[in-house]
């Protein structure tokens, strides 16, 4: 039988939680005997893992609805698709969704697959009805929350076009240390998040400044890098906790596992836009207890005050009250984490996501004959 090819087109290979999850299912798809090349706009650093795996990879420009040269390069990634013949073209989202599904389209590919991956607050009408457009010739388009489902639908997309396929977790890579750590120790609180809008540091600040004087020896880790970067720094520094907060920096695999096995409590202060957050379910596999704004996919990984802690988006005073409970009750920390470790193990691997995906392209790859 003929080994299934399937082409993938991600916007980056930049750290981030929707392009990880493509490795991931790149790898795992490979390691099943499906062929598997994965397409980039813009290369980074996870190419290398790419490489090592063994997965064949291709750079190609960038399509953007605004360029005079939009038509030539969609033209340019037609022929390669057409030339490599997948069975099956998955795509990352509203930057791949457009070109990726077209060019299947127009090489004949016999089964599409979109993605939506997040809540897409910052789309503008025009964006969204372009991805609308590009929807109407998937075959099936993949969530990964049941929020994000509910807004697809909303949007105008048929339900029975929608497929809800979760996050996965290398479980591996992410044992519970944390349980172990000394409680006597200085308690790190920590967040994992790119600097963007929605992930709210400024939420975040303000929180650490009233955990703070409420348990002076608490010290605050956030790992991660992008634009807003700068403007936390200052945050930091108008709080006056330039002395408590440590900048870690974009961490990835192994070394963001230990860093985050070491936190006492993990804190997401997302204000909107979490599809289902991965900082959350690297957290919970590691076994720390999460406390996390209710917003987007966020409960539907935690559950207040069973596999962790929920507060309303934009209210610091409240996220800063649930983390000090914690800090002070080790023991229903710990509950905590014990059941969200335990959640993420039955409900959030690495083989149980790529078993999905796989089984979806088999299912549409019969239908289609």
């Amino acid at each position: 039988m003929k080994a299934m090819r399937v082409a993938h087109l991600v916007d980056s290979l930049n750290p981030g939680g929707t392009e990880r999850q493509c490795v991931e299912l790149a790898r795992g798809l490979a390691a099943r005997g499906v062929e598997t090349i994965v397409c980039y706009f813009r290369s980074g650093p996870l190419l290398s893992e790419m490489v090592r795996a063994r997965i064949a990879t291709q750079a190609v420009p960038s399509v953007s609805l605004r360029s005079v040269r939009t038509p030539v390069r969609m033209l340019r990634f037609t022929s390669f698709i057409r030339q490599w013949a997948p069975d099956v073209v998955q795509t990352y989202g509203f930057y791949t969704n457009f070109p990726g599904l077209l060019a299947g389209r127009l090489a004949r590919i016999p089964v599409r697959v979109a993605s939506r991956r997040e809540l897409v607050r910052y789309l503008t009408p025009a964006q969204r009805a372009v991805d609308r457009w590009a929807w109407s010739l998937a075959h099936r388009v993949v969530v990964n929350s049941v929020a994000v489902r509910r807004q697809v639908i909303a949007d105008g997309l048929d339900p029975a076009k929608v497929v809800v396929i979760r996050n996965g977790l290398d479980i591996q890579q992410h044992e519970p240390v944390a349980l172990r750590v000394d409680t006597n120790g200085t308690p790190i609180v920590g967040m994992v998040a790119h600097f963007r809008e929605q992930k709210d540091h400024a939420t975040f600040v303000l929180a650490a400044r009233r955990i703070a004087q409420l348990i002076p020896s608490v010290r605050f880790h956030l790992v991660g890098s992008g634009v807003l970067e700068d403007q936390v720094h200052e945050l930091v520094r108008s709080a006056g906790m330039s002395d408590r907060v440590d900048f870690l920096g974009s961490l990835e695999g192994d070394a963001l596992a230990l860093v985050v096995s070491k936190f006492r409590v993990s804190v997401l202060s997302s204000k909107d836009n979490e599809g289902l957050p991965n900082s959350v379910l690297e957290s919970m596999a590691c076994g720390v207890p999460v406390v996390g704004t209710a917003v987007g996919g966020t409960p539907e990984l935690i559950e207040d005050g069973v596999t962790g802690l929920l507060v309303p988006p934009r209210d610091p005073v409240a996220l800063a009250d649930r983390v000090v409970w914690l800090l002070k009750e080790p023991a229903v920390a710990h509950r905590l984490a014990e059941r969200g470790r335990h959640k993420v193990e039955q409900e959030f691997t690495i083989e149980r996501m790529v078993a999905q995906f796989h089984a979806l392209y088999r299912d549409l790859l019969e239908k289609a004959g």
